[in-house]
């Protein structure tokens, strides 16, 4: 390949990256490393909605679809696909990390100019609704709780037992709080641990799939990893939205195995997961049986929000045309998620087991509240 001497300007003279041109010019080498050719552009478009395009910036990939074909004869040539390459250079920058990250959780069959197109221009208009809003509500419950409690901001506790919101092993009968106790964090780690995983992840998730269906994925783990923590430690408080979160994750696992052949860096992204997995569980095996002073953490809570990615997620982020034994994987998915629910919601309202759950506590809220203070005074 011949020596490519970086751009000076083009347009309002701006400088034009090297690195982008670097690439244009290895595409086009792939097609006619003699740059003497016609290419006709529905090969063109064919190597860029699918695998050539990887390689290639994403403001680069929507100017060759859309307009590259200048004389409208059908082709290609080196002149014409460098000179847009150079106009494209311009719009690439700032842009292509968002792009780039999007396209990682698309199916190749999936980017179309139209969903390219949109990435591209993408101006947080609409914003990522669910994720923002649970971010917001999240963190101003959390600052609520600390100032009504008198404690200063710490990274591990304590969490408001009193609220309302708070998964009550004693007040299983108040159904909302088998997704209420998520707004509620105990410290701020708890709380920066769950944001900084809906942002990085979420949000690029909900931008690509809509907000809908990312907060039904992460609604179906925040209920069924209250409903896992409450049966399989009846005695124990449930705060924090890192059932959700895992929930988002694992979502994400089954879609790519879903589309496992069309994934940009699946196997990068596989390792990482497996990796965080990994992680998970040793150190739940280790806090539940050689810790000696064992952690508050939920792990059936994070398992059960795990289960409900992987089913739900396997639902709702089909977006790509399903192979028959994909559909049947897409209503089996739904079934067992269903299933465990109803499994989940028997057990935790008739589980024949005497002294299994405690004694329901029938006193007013609002008393929760008054007997939390009146006990801290009297302790202090």
């Amino acid at each position: 390949m011949a020596r490519i001497e970086p751009m000076e300007s083009v347009g309002e003279m701006t400088p034009i990256p090297k690195w982008i041109l670097v690439k244009a010019h290895e595409f086009w080498n792939r097609q006619d490393i003699k740059k003497d050719k016609k290419i006709p552009m529905q090969q063109v478009k064919e190597s860029l909605l699918t695998e050539e395009s990887d390689r290639m910036p994403n403001a680069l990939v929507i100017e060759l679809l859309h307009k590259a074909d200048e004389n409208e004869d059908g082709y290609l040539d080196y002149d014409e696909y460098m000179k847009f390459a150079e106009a494209a250079s311009t719009r690439s920058r700032g842009r292509d990390t968002f792009s780039r990250a999007a396209m990682t959780i698309i199916p190749r069959n999936e980017r179309t100019v139209e969903k390219r197109s949109y990435f591209q221009n993408y101006s947080c208009c609409p914003p990522p609704f669910f994720m923002v809003l649970a971010t917001l509500v999240e963190t101003g419950v959390f600052v609520y709780y600390m100032v009504d409690m008198g404690e200063p901001m710490k990274a591990a506790g304590p969490a408001p037992v009193y609220s309302p919101l708070i998964y009550h092993p004693r007040r299983r009968y108040e159904c909302w709080r088998y997704l209420s106790y998520a707004l509620i964090h105990s410290g701020y780690m708890h709380l920066i641990n769950n944001l900084v995983v809906q942002f990085v992840l979420g949000i690029i998730l909900e931008v690509v799939h809509g907000w809908w269906r990312i907060g039904t994925i992460y609604l179906s783990g925040v209920l069924f990893g209250a409903l896992a923590q409450s049966i399989s430690d009846p005695d124990s408080f449930l705060a924090g939205a890192s059932a959700g979160v895992f929930s988002v994750e694992y979502a994400h696992l089954g879609n790519m195995l879903m589309n496992w052949s069309q994934m940009e860096f699946r196997w990068l992204q596989l390792v990482v997961i497996i990796v965080l997995s990994f992680s998970d569980v040793g150190f739940a095996v280790w806090d539940i049986y050689f810790n000696g002073n064992k952690t508050k953490t939920g792990h059936a809570a994070h398992l059960g929000g795990a289960i409900a990615g992987m089913t739900v997620g396997t639902y709702i982020l089909r977006n790509f045309e399903k192979k028959k034994w994909e559909k049947y994987c897409w209503w089996a998915s739904l079934l067992v998620y269903l299933v465990l629910i109803a499994v989940g919601i028997i057990l935790s309202a008739t589980l024949p087991v005497p002294g299994y759950f405690p004694y329901n506590d029938n006193a007013p809220i609002w008393q929760a509240r008054m007997y939390y203070f009146e006990e801290k005074n009297r302790t202090h």
